[in-house]
Parts: structure tokens; sequence; C-alpha cells
């Protein structure tokens, strides 16, 4: 038996072919060690030199990290990719590397993006189930604050695709507590006579740009509008629309509140939220002339005063103040400084309010000027308008007749 197989080596040996297959399999073999020894030496290199950060699609997350690589055209050069329900992300154009490792370079960075889908564990709810995926970003030799800091830009992307309109921040306790967002309105829907809500929005404009501007005059960097007019004029309408069109978030104000003190009210415009337009409506409600010494609220005249433009007051935000009865302000509280810039929000004219009829009925144009005609020479406020064409909405030829605007006992209409 030994000698039988020491002659099979010895044939085999004497073999080319056999060698050769030999030669194959320990190089094989070589290569394997090889490759696994330079896996774990990777590994080892990317865990002690790399930050790395891991989630899956059933966080937020997963969604603003997505946007993120997708905004930084972290993509564009992957040449395998698969497709991603864009309700799990959405925003995106509903794709992203193949599952599998994929490299990128973010800002001379080596970055690695390791994507990983289970068909088997499922996430969400029965009906809308998806495959549960997971993805993992390194960054060589860098921090997690990066990889954090990545996903707060694509938070901050999701909220601006999310966002229906301004934002709305009221003060409640010490602190501003912000609630949902309000639907936006084009700055076009506030019916004026003329160009003064347009030249607003240029002022407002041109103002959260104006940083430098203030600071090599040594002006401090704030702003304060005054608009005022009948009720129904649009007031918080344009509070609405200056917000929308500078995507500007709200804080709404109430200094009638009585447990309101000075100190309070000082703090809240300190910490008011930054981009946000702080408004305080119908302020003539609370405080009248101050030699009448009349005052219904727990923040004294003086205390208003001084949180508007005092030492302390915040930078860089502009305030807005509303009232029906300007005549009935202390001179004081809307000088320049506190109220830079005064807005009269009235009455409108036919041909004005024929615009906001074609805007009701876009495919009835001769309505429109009917309705004009019939209004003649009455003005109105745009509040009183569009309430009357909320009325007949599903009968334009009614709503021209303009017969429920023409009746005095409405008390709406004032003659040119």
């Amino acid at each position: 038996m030994p000698t039988f197989f020491d002659q099979f080596i010895t044939d085999a040996l004497g073999s080319d072919v056999f060698a050769a297959g030999i030669g194959l399999g320990l190089f094989g073999l070589v290569a394997a060690l090889l490759r696994r020894g330079f896996g774990r030496l990777s590994r080892l290199a990317l865990r002690r030199a790399g930050a790395s950060l891991e989630l899956d699609n059933r966080s937020a997350a997963y969604r603003h990290l997505m946007l993120w690589m997708e905004q930084n055209g972290v993509f564009t050069r992957a040449r395998h990719v698969r497709l991603t329900d864009d309700r799990w992300a959405k925003g995106t154009h509903g794709y992203a590397p193949a599952p599998g490792r994929f490299w990128f370079i973010r800002r001379k960075t080596l970055c690695l993006l390791e994507r990983d889908i289970n068909e088997k564990a499922r996430v969400g709810a029965a009906h809308n189930s998806r495959p549960m995926e997971t993805i993992k970003l390194t960054v060589l030799f860098g921090k997690v604050s990066t990889l954090t800091g990545w996903i707060g830009e694509g938070r901050a992307l999701a909220m601006q695709q999310d966002r229906i309109g301004p934002g709305l921040h009221i003060l409640k306790q010490g602190y501003w507590e912000p609630l949902q967002d309000i639907p936006g309105r084009a700055i076009e829907t506030v019916l004026v006579d003329d160009d003064r809500v347009q030249k607003v929005l240029e002022d407002m404009r041109w103002f959260y740009g104006a940083r430098e501007w203030y600071a090599a005059r040594g002006v401090p960097w704030r702003r304060g509008y005054l608009v005022y007019g009948p009720p129904g004029t649009g007031k918080s309408s344009l509070i609405r629309a200056l917000a929308t069109e500078l995507s500007l978030d709200i804080a709404s104000l109430d200094i009638g509140h009585d447990k309101l003190t000075d100190d309070d009210l000082r703090e809240a415009l300190i910490m008011a939220p930054k981009r946000a337009l702080v408004a305080i409506e119908d302020i003539d409600a609370v405080f009248t002339n101050r030699e009448s010494g009349e005052k219904r609220a727990g923040v004294s005249f003086s205390g208003l005063l001084n949180a508007i433009d005092g030492v302390a007051a915040q930078e860089g935000r502009a305030l807005i103040m509303t009232t029906n009865h300007k005549e009935k302000l202390d001179p004081a509280l809307i000088r320049p400084g506190r109220a830079d810039l005064h807005v009269e929000l009235g009455l409108i004219a036919p041909k004005t309010a024929a615009r906001l009829f074609a805007r009701f009925f876009p495919s009835h144009p001769a309505l429109a000027v009917r309705f004009q005609d019939n209004l003649g020479e009455a003005r109105s406020t745009p509040a009183a308008i569009q309430g009357w064409l909320l009325s007949h909405s599903t009968d334009p030829e009614e709503a021209a007749t303009a017969k429920g605007l023409l009746g005095p006992r409405l008390g709406r209409i004032e003659a040119a």
C-alpha cells in the first residue's frame, strides 16, 4: 500500500498538468488569505481612523441623510443603483447606490456608504410595509459631528420641502412654542389700490440683507413697521404674505396677557425665534395714550418701549405692529426707531375689487367687468368682498350683481 501511494505521488508530481493545478490552487489560497487579511485591516483602519454612523429606514434621519447626499451630488457617480420608495425618502429622485459598498469623496475627504437591504425584515404597517434598509456612512479621519451636521442639513432641506407656509410661534410661560405651519400667502393676494404692499416687501427684503450696512453706520440692526386701517383690510394677511415671500416664521406676541411682565416681554423679544417676524396685533386694544394712564395689561408702557429698542433688544429681526386706530397710539410708540415705516390699508376701489372677482372666477372675465360696473363708486373692505364672493362661489352671475355689497345696512361701503 505505501509503495502504491509513493508511486502515485511520484507520477503525479511528474505530470505538468497536476503540478500546474497545485500551483494555481496554492495561488488562490494565498490570494484568499491576503484578501481576507486586507479586509480585516481595512475594517480595522476604518474603525480606528474613521467616524461612522449607522441608521435604518425606520428613522427620520434616513430620509434626511438621503436628501443631503442627493443635494450634494453623492449619487452622481454611482454606476449600480437600486430604486428607493420616495415615500421613505420623499424629495429624492427615488434611487440610491445598490446594496454593497460605495466610495465617494466629499471636500477632499474619503467617505464610504454601505447599504444593506433585508427583504425578509419588514418595517411599517402591514398594508404599507417596506423592506428593512440599513445604511452606514463612514468618514475617514472625520468626526461624528460632521455626519450629524450632514443629517442636520438634510433635516433643513426636508423642512423646506414639507413647509406649507410660515411656522407660527407663540409665547408660552417664558418660552416660544412652535405650533404649526400656517398656509402661505402670495403678496399679490393682499388687495390695495397701489403698490404700497410691494414696497413694504422690498423694504423688508432689503432689511434682512442689510446687516453690514447697519454695522458700518453703527446703527442697531432693527426695523419696525406699523400697519393700520379699519378691520377687514388685510393687516393680518399682510403679515402672513410677508413671511411667506421671505421664508420667515411668525412669532405672535400677545402683550395684553395679564401675567406678562416687563421682564417677560424683554426676554421674549431677546429670545424670539431666528428668521421670524415678531407680530404684535391690535396694539391699540392694550395701550392708548400715555397721558390717560390707561393700561389693561401686565406690561407697562415704558416696559414695552424698552423691550422694542432698549439696550438688550434683539437685532436682526423685524417687528410689525397692527392697529385699527392709529390716532389712539402714543407718538412715542410709533416714532422712527420703533415704527420706521407706517403702512395704511384701507377700503379698496371697484377696479381692485374686480381683481378679486377674477381670481374667484377666472373663466368669466366679462362678469368681472360687470361686477366692477355694478359697484359704481362704492369702496369696501377686502374682507367684505371676499365674503360676498364666497357666499356665491357656485353662482358667478349672482356674484357679479354685487347686490349684497351695496346694502347700507352692512356698513361696509364708503362713497369715493
